[in-house]
């Protein structure tokens, strides 16, 4: 089962959905979006352009619509925290993906940002098993609880077991 994010705080149910494939036709993500938030696919492919084409690329949501923002995740660990990186976290420039969170757990810390207790915790988590699938989903789970939580205030404590 793909992690299922959260990257609005749009209660509204959607209307959109959006999804992108690798260069092999493998589901890396699929967002549900209302026509309000739709260009947030575009970012999510990694475009600053509204007119993406994973903006133009959209088709009804089929009912029950799910709520605006929930996004099923398939990426792998290193593609996800780019997608993070892209939606919500500021993210400078690092090697691994382990490197990329403990940077923005830094930095985040340094600016003594609310989500930056979770950061850390997060990074941490990511350090213990870098090569651990089972460590990459706890990540990925944690990530998106992150994300969920920031929009709409600070995230609640961190618990990494």
């Amino acid at each position: 089962m793909p992690p299922v994010r959260q990257i609005t705080d749009c209660p509204r149910p959607a209307t959109r959905t959006t999804t992108r494939h690798s260069s092999a036709q493998t589901l890396l993500w699929e967002v549900h979006l209302c026509d309000r938030h739709q260009h947030l696919a575009a970012r999510l492919a990694g475009s600053r352009h509204p007119n993406h084409r994973a903006t133009r690329a959209t088709r009804a949501t089929a009912d029950p619509a799910p709520r605006c923002g929930t996004l099923h995740d398939h990426q792998a660990v290193a593609q996800a925290v780019e997608s993070h990186a892209r939606l919500w976290l500021d993210l400078p420039s690092a090697g691994t993906w382990v490197e990329s969170l403990r940077a923005a757990a830094t930095l985040a810390a340094q600016v003594h940002a609310p989500d930056a207790p979770a950061l850390a915790g997060i990074a941490a988590v990511a350090e213990s098993g870098p090569d651990d699938p089972a460590v990459h989903a706890r990540v990925l789970e944690l990530l998106a609880h992150a994300e969920a939580h920031r929009a709409s205030g600070p995230p609640p404590p961190l618990d990494p077991a």
